[in-house]
């Protein structure tokens, strides 16, 4: 984003938009994580200063002062549900658009000197050197179809032009060679030298985008992905497409309570621990976290490539969490 802003040239209010639009995405992360770090923190201070045993001799039950931390992370549950499902699911996919509205724009602050730009449709397009829409050192590749050879076309110069409408791009190249393919065996190719060269229309991605923008996976929401499962035959009669939909469900579902699953484990991992300080309390918080995480990507692995019952797969890290907090919870309010 900064090399946008300073080098690219790319309005800040552009750059606000986008960032404003990733931060409910990020929400599902940050406020379970930090939620377990502040319970470990403050639990396990408490347990280190011995003020837990001085409520249990006046008679205060250890579980009666973690019952407001569980019920307001299950509140926290069902608010992050709300927001996973109408809030983060719209700005994923407007920050998306919002990004490729950049590109024809700024088409150039999309192509980066020395890197393979393979976002254009049929293209992929090399450069060495930008300047403002100036290309320098300019390599594009066309890969054909049915295993015919890749057609290259190399150019000293040339430019990036976008449309008024701003919805298509043009390359312009100069001085340079195209390897063509023999019309009479497009096995063989002739060498073609020129001195102005014009690509074809450019779309970002597979389809134009005057057309509609369809939601990935990732940004539909609840009520798109029933849909999707009851009524679109491509889903109903595919079993990948029908596993990799129920999958996003659950997943989108079982990871909205995560505040509440790492309160379970957080409260009892913290007394048992009796570890107040910050870096330890951060410790185990993270580690928490990273088993966590750990395994959901192994369940979308599992459903991914070994057919796994997608509920189970993707509930599996809040299974596992709760029963080892279960056991942690029975070993804290026995001490």
């Amino acid at each position: 984003m900064a090399d946008l802003l300073v080098n690219k040239g790319v309005s800040i209010f552009d750059i606000l938009r986008i960032l404003a639009l990733l931060i409910p995405s990020l929400l599902s992360f940050i406020v379970p994580t930090s939620t377990l770090a502040a319970i470990v923190l403050v639990f396990g201070s408490l347990a280190q200063n011995n003020e837990l045993t001085a409520m249990k001799a006046s008679g205060v039950q250890l579980f009666s002062v973690m019952l407001p931390v569980l019920l307001t992370t299950l509140l926290m549950s069902f608010a992050l549900l709300v927001v996973s499902d109408q809030i983060e699911s719209e700005a994923q996919y407007a920050a998306r658009r919002a990004a490729k509205e950049l590109v024809f724009k700024r088409p150039t602050a999309y192509l980066e000197a020395g890197k393979v730009v393979k976002d254009f449709q049929d293209f992929l397009i090399i450069t060495q050197r930008i300047e403002g829409n100036k290309l320098y050192g300019v390599t594009i590749y066309q890969p054909q179809e049915d295993g015919k050879a890749t057609r290259t076309i190399i150019a000293d110069s040339g430019e990036v032009i976008t449309s008024k409408d701003q919805k298509t791009l043009q390359i312009k190249l100069y001085d340079g060679s195209a390897d063509e393919p023999n019309p009479v065996d497009p096995s063989m190719f002739y060498k073609m030298n020129f001195r102005t060269f014009e690509l074809p229309t450019l779309y970002l991605g597979k389809d134009d985008p005057r057309n509609k923008i369809e939601k990935k996976m990732r940004e539909l929401r609840f009520d798109e992905i029933i849909y999707r499962l009851r009524s679109d035959p491509k889903v109903r009669n595919n079993p990948d497409e029908r596993r990799e939909h129920q999958a996003a469900l659950h997943k989108k579902i079982s990871f909205s309570f995560a505040p509440l699953v790492f309160a379970i484990i957080g409260l009892p991992a913290a007394v048992i621990s009796r570890r107040g300080e910050p870096v330890l309390s951060f410790s185990l918080a993270m580690g928490i976290v990273a088993i966590y995480y750990c395994l959901y990507v192994f369940g979308g692995t599992m459903v991914a490539e070994s057919h796994w019952n997608p509920f189970l797969a993707m509930w599996l890290p809040n299974l596992f969490m709760v029963g080892a907090g279960a056991y942690l919870m029975k070993r804290a309010l026995a001490r």
